[in-house]
């Protein structure tokens, strides 16, 4: 008998859109502190920028630029040392780049082009009106949309909002995260640790990738395989955070507690997905808050992480929507895999190729030193022969 159909990816980002509130409120931050955070109002410019016409390049600025000769006068123009005089027909004078233009400026020669002979300047062929100058407001006016409401700041955006004279932004608050682990089986990293016991390398990994989506973590304990104490322990984190992202417990075995807990003591939303590896991973509502639920083999969590957890918490800091990063690459390594599955294997580039970096990834790191990304199977192939083009998501922009 075929299983009947799980969900996809896509359909549970989706869900995600539709089914979960953004939290409320927002702070004023200083932009020297506000890198990473998102925006919770855009910002409009205030002034003109450029605030005056200035030199693209170093060179002469002329009056009635479609001759090939004009008179070169005394004086220059530098970046803070204007000009002081209007350029009467057929002047120039020496500019350099960033300068403001001259009054009667119709363009700007660049001085690789320029002749200079005495007090004679002279080119050849024709330089079109306004050449080589950056006209005032022509990259934004007084009122336009700077940068948008839901933007995550980079530094780059950093340097705008001083060049636009913005010394403070209004941004969406960090969001609190509870982190929680179950299973009888799990150890602390660094722990002694026996043979039947294994160590909990899912906490500090999830710690980083929270951290560099600008989310303030609490540790949770690592819970016993008991329905009463994660019940409890559920609650608890939800009363103070504004998502608790649970490890482990999600499958549909008799220990796997988490699932009827979000049934019985709040709500669904999803629950297995048509994903290889991560397939036990749900999304539900306790107390009102979202319970991310995700597996317990730690290359399932950095592959559910990647494609569903870090776009619920873009989601829940109120970031617009954006897809992953992802190419279309030729394959250098040959697949197969059941229909209505979405694959993601480690993988990494080689000659404009996507090579394929470890086997049996889900129950292990070991890949991560030697990969770049995943590959990324669609759920209608069943099989890659190298050459067949395929999806591969990079971790640089995927997982920042």
């Amino acid at each position: 008998m075929s299983r009947p159909p799980l969900l996809t990816v896509d359909a549970a980002l989706a869900l995600i859109g539709e089914r979960i509130a953004v939290p409320d409120g927002c702070e004023t931050l200083d932009i020297t502190a506000a890198a990473g955070r998102v925006l919770a109002r855009p910002v409009l410019a205030r002034e003109a920028l450029p605030a005056a016409d200035n030199a693209a390049v170093d060179g002469y600025a002329l009056h009635r630029a479609g001759h090939g000769t004009c008179r070169l006068v005394a004086g220059r123009a530098a970046a803070g040392h204007p000009f002081p005089h209007a350029l009467a027909p057929g002047e120039a004078v020496r500019i350099f780049t960033g300068a403001v233009v001259p009054e009667g400026t119709d363009g700007v020669l660049m001085q690789e082009q320029a002749q200079v002979e005495g007090q004679s300047l002279r080119w050849h062929g024709d330089l079109r009106p306004g050449a080589n100058i950056r006209r005032k407001g022509e990259v934004l006016r007084p009122g336009d949309t700077a940068l948008p409401a839901g933007l995550r700041l980079t530094p780059v955006h950093l340097g705008l909002l001083a060049d636009l004279g913005v010394t403070e932004v209004v941004v969406r608050p960090r969001l609190q995260v509870a982190l929680l682990s179950s299973g009888d089986e799990l150890r602390p990293a660094g722990a002694r640790r026996a043979a039947h016991q294994v160590t909990d390398s899912n906490r500090p990994m999830l710690r980083g990738l929270l951290a560099d989506l600008g989310c303030d973590v609490t540790d949770g304990p690592i819970l016993p395989d008991d329905r009463a104490a994660i019940t409890t322990a559920l609650l608890a984190a939800a009363r103070s955070a504004d998502l608790v992202i649970t490890t482990a417990g999600m499958s549909v075995g008799d220990e796997d507690h988490i699932p009827a807990i979000l049934h019985g003591e709040g709500e669904m939303i999803f629950h297995r997905l048509a994903l290889k590896p991560g397939r036990p991973m749900g999304l539900g509502l306790i107390a009102g808050t979202p319970v991310l639920g995700l597996p317990g083999n730690p290359g399932a969590v950095a592959v559910t992480f990647t494609l569903i957890g870090q776009m619920l918490l873009r989601h829940l800091a109120g970031e617009a929507p954006r897809a992953l990063p992802r190419y279309t690459l030729p394959a250098g390594f040959a697949y197969e895999k059941p229909a209505g599955d979405r694959a993601l294997i480690p993988a990494r580039l080689h000659d404009g190729k996507v090579e394929r970096v470890a086997r049996n990834a889900a129950g292990n790191l070991a890949w991560s030193g030697d990969t770049e990304g995943f590959a990324d199977i669609a759920e209608a192939v069943t099989r890659v022969v190298p050459g067949d083009r395929i999806g591969f998501i990079p971790f640089a922009g995927a997982l920042r």
